[in-house]
């Protein structure tokens, strides 16, 4: 049985990574709350990458409005492994997931997850990515190679939602990677110590407004400088184990 039964509701972390996205940004949060408010105590917790659009001061406007809206608001851009490393270590619930400011996520598809013992990670995996190119696509199957064959991690789809119990978090601290292949990291890390993957289908909405920059040529090429290092650090925790 992996998930839980309780009167209690959870406290859930959610983590939303934004840069430039004033388009969206109000509509994620505010759906946020509107969605998940009763179910469980929440924490929202908005990393912005160092946006130069007024996504800063509309979140700090939503802030008058909910108690439990906190902002992280990095200078300059850092890369979307810097975001989710803040998210991961200063998330406050018992539960954290990071989604996208972007509005390509339903939060609904949360719903079914909101309580699960430790020792599970759930996916939440893409079926649907009509909207990337042929470039994205193929830097996505690479990275599913590299989990598998060189990591040993079974999973399929790393770089989606991924919601984990902070306790398991904390169970491999420090992370020690940088660029978002953080989470290849997390995941192998956390199946060396025994956690099973519970994964689900999830869509990929249009994005709506904004400009997607997930396969910037920057990010490709820092996250390529870490793979060697991803195997390393890895295979080193498992021989320390």
């Amino acid at each position: 049985v992996y998930f839980c039964a309780s009167m209690k509701k959870s406290f859930f972390t959610i983590g939303v990574m934004c840069y430039n996205e004033e388009g969206s940004i109000e509509r994620v949060v505010k759906n946020i709350y509107e969605e998940l408010s009763d179910l469980v105590k929440l924490q929202v917790l908005v990393v912005d990458d160092g946006s130069t659009d007024d996504s800063v001061h509309l979140v700090q406007s939503m802030q008058k409005e909910y108690s439990n809206l906190d902002l992280i608001a990095k200078e300059e851009n850092e890369g979307i492994g810097s975001t989710l490393k803040s998210i991961y270590t200063e998330g406050l619930g018992d539960y954290i997931v990071a989604v996208p400011g972007d509005g390509q996520f339903d939060i609904n598809e949360l719903k079914d997850f909101l309580s699960f013992k430790e020792g599970i990670i759930v996916n939440l995996y893409r079926t649907e990515n009509t909207t990337y190119s042929l470039f994205r696509n193929g830097l996505s199957f690479l990275n599913k190679i590299i989990n598998k064959m060189l990591v040993g991690l079974q999973i399929k789809d790393v770089n989606w939602i991924l919601i984990f119990r902070k306790s398991d978090l904390q169970s491999i601290f420090p992370i020690e990677l940088k660029s978002n292949i953080l989470t290849s990291e997390i995941c192998a890390k956390l199946v060396s110590n025994g956690c099973s993957v519970i994964e689900s289908k999830s869509k990929y909405l249009p994005r709506t407004s904004g400009k997607s920059r997930g396969a910037s040529l920057r990010i490709v090429w820092k996250a390529a400088k870490e793979t060697a290092r991803l195997i390393w650090v890895v295979r080193r925790y498992r021989w320390r184990k």
